[in-house]
């Protein structure tokens, strides 16, 4: 069980990982006003889900189980179903610290105004809204974020964004604060 949700976790999580900046597609990008939906939003729902299923099931399902089959007493009984309900809770939980950052929908509502859409942990849309000035682009990218804006981390694939403004500003192009950069605009020390 163990290697077929390595196996989904990995088959979700592979595009990210692979995906790298590529500033040098900004050129061809569209000036419509089109809105950013990530490409994985149905693998990250389903995951989700189905974890969540998992967990909820072996939490009801797991005592009655081990009482009719195994005959055990209270005791052995908590004990004997604490590891099956606690691992299904660990995996749910690596689910959710890994896709938490997914942004699934992210558009433009005016020169200085970002929506970016991401999940809750029973799947509800959570929108956020970001100023352009305030993203920042880390020196060192994680795996599991993009990038930051109000302290908080945003995963996007800047492949999917076809609209040149919106790129520009998740890319950290248009009224960027850079890391690197102290207040006055020279490298800082």
């Amino acid at each position: 069980m163990a290697l077929q949700l390595h196996r989904r976790i990995t088959k979700v999580l592979q595009p990210l990982c692979t995906s790298s900046l590529r500033f040098e597609f900004a050129h061809c990008l569209s000036t419509n006003a089109e809105p950013y939906k990530g490409k994985l939003t149905k693998r990250v729902k389903k995951s989700r889900y189905i974890t969540l299923t998992s967990s909820a099931l072996t939490t009801v399902f797991a005592p009655m189980i081990a009482a009719k089959k195994f005959h055990l007493s209270s005791a052995w009984m908590a004990v004997a179903t604490g590891a099956p309900i606690s691992l299904t809770y660990l995996y749910t939980g690596v689910i959710y610290f890994t896709t938490r950052n997914y942004v699934t929908e992210m558009h433009m509502e005016g020169p200085d105004k970002i929506v970016a859409t991401k999940l809750s942990l029973f799947c509800r849309p959570l929108k956020r809204v970001i100023d352009p000035k305030d993203i920042i682009i880390p020196v060192n990218v994680g795996v599991f974020e993009s990038f930051e804006a109000n302290g908080e981390s945003f995963l996007v694939d800047e492949n999917e964004i076809v609209d040149k403004d919106l790129f520009e500003c998740v890319a950290g192009l248009r009224g960027r604060k850079n890391s690197l950069m102290s207040e006055s605009g020279k490298p800082a020390e």
